[in-house]
């Protein structure tokens, strides 16, 4: 079976993570898990790969299963994405993400789409 490529660029992947990340930051200010006003840039670092890996997580396991679930270039989109993400919100140590770090993400979402849909088959019989 061949590979799928998805084909987005690395600008629309880093706004649609901003986006994503910017919704969780807000969730968990309201949710009085972050101090208001924080912002992104100013975050520790361990709540800062917290919000990122969150934000990946909540936009793959929205893809179509089939994305998931076959070869495809997904793992360094998200990968590339979250290293530029570094230049972006000027903090360097996510040029450090690692793409092994990226497909335990892709591994975690893959398990809950397969426990999903297990679950699913089993209360439609």
């Amino acid at each position: 079976m061949d590979m799928i490529e998805i084909k987005i660029t690395l600008d629309d992947a880093i706004k649609l993570l901003l986006e994503r990340m910017n919704f969780e930051l807000l969730s968990r200010q309201k949710n009085k898990v972050i101090i208001r006003g924080s912002r992104l840039e100013n975050l520790p670092y361990d709540e800062l790969i917290s919000i990122v890996e969150t934000a990946v997580f909540d936009t793959i396991i929205l893809l179509p299963p089939d994305l998931l679930l076959t070869d495809t270039n997904l793992g360094l989109i998200i990968t590339k994405t979250i290293q530029s993400l570094a230049r972006v919100i000027g903090r360097e140590e996510l040029s450090l993400y690692s793409y092994r770090r990226t497909q335990k993400l892709l591994s975690l979402a893959r398990r809950k789409l397969k426990n999903a849909s297990k679950d699913n088959s089993f209360q439609n019989n």
